[in-house]
C-alpha cells in the first residue's frame, strides 16, 4: 500500500502538468486567433460586411480623424461639406500604407478668396489639403461651404494613394474610379454614373477612409 500511494501522487502530478500545458497551449492559440482577427479587420471591411459601422467610426476617432465615437452621432446620411471632407482626408494622410503620393505644384498658391466662408477651425486644414495636393479649386475659390461630390471624394482618395493622373480626357474622375475598382477599394460600394456628381454622404467617406488606412 505504501508503494502505491507515491505512484498515485505521481500520476496526479503528471496529470496536472499535462492539463497546465494544454491550457497554456489553448490560451496561446486564442491569443493568436485574436491577433489574426484584429490584423485582418481591414480585409473583412474590404471583402464583406463583418465589420460594424460603429467599428468604422471607432477607428477614425482613435486616429483623431473625427470627434464622434459611434455611427449614429457621426450623422452618416448627412451631406459633407468640402471643408469637412478636407479635414478628414488630410488628417488621414499619416496613416496611409505608403504615405501621401501627391504634392502641390510649385507655381500654385494656396490662398483662397473665400476661406472666410469655411468653419473657423478648418481654415488651416483647407490650406494644408491644398499644399498636399489633395484638392483643386476654381477661380481661386475653394468653395468650402459646398457639399463635396461622390466622385470628388474618390478622386482625392486616389491622389492620396497613388498621385495625380491625367484628368483632361472625359470626366476627371473616370480614370481614378477604374483604378480604385481594380485595387478593390470599391468592393460592395456602388455609386451609379447618374449620382457621380451628387453630394456625398458622410458615411461614404468614413467607409472609404477606413478601407484606405486599414
Amino acid at each position: 500500500m505504501k508503494k502505491i500511494i507515491p505512484l498515485i501522487i505521481l500520476f496526479f502530478v503528471c496529470l496536472s502538468i499535462t492539463f497546465a500545458l494544454d491550457l497554456q497551449g489553448a490560451l496561446k492559440s486564442s491569443d493568436e486567433a485574436l491577433k489574426n482577427v484584429t490584423s485582418n479587420a481591414g480585409w473583412f471591411l474590404q471583402w464583406g460586411n463583418e465589420v460594424t459601422e460603429d467599428w468604422i467610426i471607432k477607428i477614425l476617432h482613435e486616429k483623431w480623424i473625427t470627434i464622434h465615437q459611434d455611427w449614429t452621432s457621426f450623422n452618416p446620411s448627412r451631406d459633407i461639406r468640402r471643408d469637412e471632407a478636407a479635414k478628414m482626408l488630410t488628417l488621414a494622410i499619416p496613416f496611409l500604407p505608403n504615405g501621401n503620393k501627391t504634392s502641390k505644384p510649385k507655381e500654385v498658391s494656396c490662398s483662397f478668396y473665400d476661406e472666410n466662408v469655411a468653419w473657423s477651425d478648418l481654415k488651416e486644414v483647407i490650406k494644408q489639403s491644398c499644399e498636399k495636393g489633395l484638392f483643386k479649386w476654381s477661380n481661386w475659390k475653394f468653395n468650402p461651404e459646398k457639399s463635396i461630390t461622390n466622385w470628388q471624394i474618390l478622386t482625392v482618395l486616389w491622389r492620396m494613394l497613388y498621385g495625380m493622373q491625367d484628368e483632361s480626357n472625359g470626366h476627371y474622375a473616370s480614370k481614378y474610379i477604374s483604378l480604385l475598382e481594380r485595387d478593390g477599394y470599391l468592393d460592395n460600394i456602388s455609386i451609379p454614373q447618374s449620382k457621380r456628381d451628387n453630394a456625398a454622404e458622410r458615411g461614404l467617406l468614413a467607409k472609404l477612409l477606413v478601407r484606405v488606412i486599414e
